[in-house]
């Protein structure tokens, strides 16, 4: 469906798709503690098990949050270089040519990390050891992401 529009733009609409599950699960986990609803929630999207033991889940959920962070910061620094004004940088400058030429595997990446960060998050409610070995290959293979320069 995404195929006739630019890179920058497939990016942005599979990070919106995952911003609807992170942002319901981030909702849940945040108000868990103290409100009823959000408990029923937790209930419904068979999540309470792992709210209730979250202490011992921290370090999943900060290596979780560090390669989010890594693709929001890799979004924002796509669409600023696709965003230039010709009057600025001409396009086929070999500068922005080279740069250019780069965006598919990044994008092809970064959607790559949004599915992987995506699967840990709904299947949370499985415990199992074969989820765990999941979800630790799949932030094994994004670990690169984490390394790259946060500059734009």
């Amino acid at each position: 469906m995404l195929s006739n529009y630019p890179w920058d733009v497939k990016l942005v609409v599979a990070l919106a798709a995952f911003t609807v599950i992170y942002g319901e699960f981030w909702l849940v986990a945040q108000l868990y503690p103290t409100n009823p609803l959000a408990k029923s929630v937790a209930h419904l999207r068979q999540l309470s098990s792992i709210m209730q033991r979250a202490e011992s889940s921290i370090p999943k959920f900060e290596s979780l949050g560090k390669l989010i962070n890594a693709v929001l910061v890799l979004t924002k620094c796509i669409v600023k270089l696709t965003s230039l004004p010709s009057q600025y940088i001409s396009s086929d400058t070999p500068e922005m040519v080279t740069a250019t030429a780069h965006i598919p595997t990044a994008v092809y990446w970064t959607i790559r990390s949004i599915v992987a960060c995506a699967f840990i998050i709904i299947n949370l409610r499985d415990t199992s050891n074969e989820y765990v070995a999941g979800s630790q290959l799949l932030l094994f293979l994004n670990y690169d992401m984490l390394q790259f320069d946060h500059t734009c």
